[in-house]
């Protein structure tokens, strides 16, 4: 009998530590890449609108003083995500020349998790007019199998007069004053007072750049842990969804949240064409209380998204909560919370009964659909009550492990 009891009490103890560890990976699912790259996309972004991407006819070419006054590169030339210090957050580096400045620069950003916003913690500026006949400067990047490090590196006729290193360690920037070991390096830029050449390849526009950029926009979007219905979609919802975006691709930057009465929201709601055009659904997620989260692509651009409230009072069936055009996707932790955010707003319509009904599996599948029934179970754990219920089923289980143990011992005295 007494086995009896041991056995249960160990399986229902294993069978409690096993469900909590469950709940608790669905809590911590969510991990801050999608948002900091959501955040240094929008660092990026500014680069590109302040600098503009510098670029070359051919790969290799280079910008010389001719003499004639005309002599100012301008642009961002390369930009990465390097992880200095083995940190979980690594960080944005951005190569770029300052005009305004005559001045070869690398700018550094981290990403602050806890305030989830990005500061520039270095900034290496070397004025390539005060360098001296003869004298060029070059900026790379070098490792070895721990670390990662900016260099800068001055050569007069050739020769190498002295070598900087700069490394981030624990989001601050330091120089170094011994050289460290660096067993590989590639430059990125090198310039004088009468040239200045990118080492990496800036033809085709800065083929690149674009390349980076979108892979932050990829990797924001990447991050959104709801399920993509847009091809469980049935024929007649699709299409109403699709009119509504028609008409919302004439809205490059809309937000509910910035009217305060019903009157100027459908005001700003009259707006003008402005010669896009919706070309298909790439995502769409049910974000809940019937708001949609829908990515779509037009002949111009294909990152875009708009948020819709499914209501019947609206006119086409979807009140039109957010759209922005050519832009950064949400991440999973913004989703989240524009979604809290959305909840409060006295605008919204009142929204749909029920949900969306769905196929069971995608339209575009050559499998044949499943004939056994689906059950859909209404789901009873709100999230924000999934953390709670780890602590009490660890307490549960603690507390059966604690009687367990002195039931045993009991029993041997």
């Amino acid at each position: 009998m007494k086995n009896r009891i041991f056995r249960f009490l160990s399986a229902f103890c294993a069978a409690v530590i096993t469900m909590s560890c469950l709940t608790f990976s669905s809590v911590s699912a969510d991990e801050p890449v999608g948002k900091m790259s959501s955040v240094y996309a929008y660092v990026l972004n500014d680069y590109l609108y302040t600098y503009g991407a510098m670029h070359t006819e051919n790969a290799g070419d280079s910008f010389r003083n001719t003499g004639d006054g005309a002599y100012a590169p301008n642009g961002i030339v390369y930009s990465e995500i390097i992880n200095f210090d083995a940190n979980e957050n690594p960080y944005l580096v951005i190569f770029l020349a300052d005009a305004g400045y005559s001045t070869a620069s690398c700018h550094v950003w981290r990403y602050d998790e806890k305030k989830e916003k990005a500061e520039r913690i270095a900034i290496l500026d070397i004025n390539y007019t005060q360098l001296a006949n003869g004298q060029v400067g070059v900026f790379s990047i070098g490792s070895n199998d721990e670390k990662r490090y900016i260099i800068y590196s001055l050569f007069e006729n050739d020769i190498l007069q002295h070598t900087d290193y700069y490394t981030v360690i624990n989001g601050d920037a330091f120089e170094y004053v011994n050289a460290p070991q660096v067993l590989s390096e590639s430059g990125v830029i090198d310039f004088s007072s009468s040239y200045f050449h990118p080492g990496v390849d800036i033809s085709q526009f800065n083929k690149y750049i674009d390349r980076f950029f979108d892979s932050l926009k990829n990797a924001a979007a990447d991050s959104v842990t709801y399920e993509d219905i847009a091809e469980r979609l049935r024929d007649e919802d699709e299409a109403q969804i699709e009119a509504v975006l028609k008409n919302a691709v004439n809205y490059n930057n809309f937000d509910i949240a910035d009217y305060s009465s019903m009157e100027d929201y459908k005001n700003a709601l009259q707006a003008e064409p402005n010669g896009d055009k919706f070309y298909l659904i790439s995502e769409a997620y049910n974000l809940g209380d019937e708001i949609y989260y829908i990515r779509f692509s037009t002949d111009r651009s294909y990152y875009n998204y708009a948020l819709l409230r499914r209501s019947n009072d609206a006119e086409n069936g979807y009140q039109i909560l957010k759209v922005r055009t050519d832009c950064i996707p949400l991440s999973d932790r913004e989703l989240k919370q524009i979604k809290t955010d959305y909840d409060r707003n006295t605008l919204l319509y009142k929204k749909a009964q029920g949900s969306l009904k769905l196929l069971r599996t995608s339209k575009y599948s050559n499998s044949e659909a499943s004939k056994e029934p689906v059950i859909n179970i209404e789901k009873i754990m709100h999230s924000s009550t999934r953390l709670p219920t780890v602590c009490i089923g660890g307490g549960i289980a603690i507390a059966m492990l604690t009687i367990l143990w002195v039931y045993l011992y009991s029993d041997n005295e």
